[in-house]
């Protein structure tokens, strides 16, 4: 008669290495659920951020665009070294050209403004160029050369130079403005040039004067 087999005999629910063990599974546990706890808080914290941004971003750009618009409505215009700031019809004067007292209440009789060779020049035509932004440059009426110059210069830019001679002119070219005046030894003088384009449309008018031929 085979023998029975002997019973195993069961572990105590006090055995030491079974309370072990579940202490381990709880403290997995435990840290496991701490892991996502703290995942989810990140993921709050970086959703709440980014809404944050947002709703940031629109009055921040807003308020740049608005900073870059003051810098670039309000900065100083450039001026050039060794131009004269001179009042326009204290410039005019000088050349002869003398204005009615009552020249800006009649505004609207001013003849439009000529680009281009001007051979007669009227003061209110002069004042007319320059309030429209017009570059206006003299020389002296038996400098041929000069005057050739000048021309191939003002062809040079799309509008707003007049080229004209003054017999009261004693330099070799007289660069005017609204407001702005400098003499030169030559028409093949760098900043003749640079005075043209950087007084350009800087009248109290912006009145077209395109060059004759555009």
């Amino acid at each position: 008669m085979a023998q029975p087999k002997p019973k195993k005999k069961s572990r105590s629910r006090s055995d030491p290495a079974r309370r072990e063990a579940a202490a381990r599974r709880d403290e997995a546990r435990r840290l496991a659920a701490e892991e996502r706890r703290r995942e989810q808080e990140a993921a709050e914290r970086r959703q709440k951020l980014r809404k944050t941004a947002r709703r940031l971003a629109v009055p921040v750009l807003a308020g740049l665009g608005v900073v870059l618009a003051a810098i670039f409505l309000f900065s100083p215009a450039k001026e050039l070294a060794g131009v004269e700031k001179v009042d326009t019809t204290a410039i005019m004067a000088g050349l002869g050209y003398v204005l009615p007292g009552d020249i800006d209440e009649n505004l609207d009789e001013l003849p439009a403004p000529e680009c281009g060779v001007v051979t007669e020049v009227t003061a209110e035509q002069l004042y007319s160029d320059l309030r429209n932004g017009v570059v206006v440059l003299f020389h002296r009426p038996d400098d041929t050369a000069t005057a050739a110059a000048l021309e191939a210069l003002a062809a040079g830019f799309e509008s707003h130079v007049a080229v004209t001679s003054s017999d009261r002119l004693t330099q070799t070219v007289l660069a005017i403005s609204w407001g702005h005046r400098k003499a030169y030894d030559s028409a093949a003088d760098a900043g003749l040039a640079e005075f043209t384009e950087v007084y350009r449309q800087r009248g109290r008018a912006g009145g077209d004067c395109p060059q004759p031929g555009d």
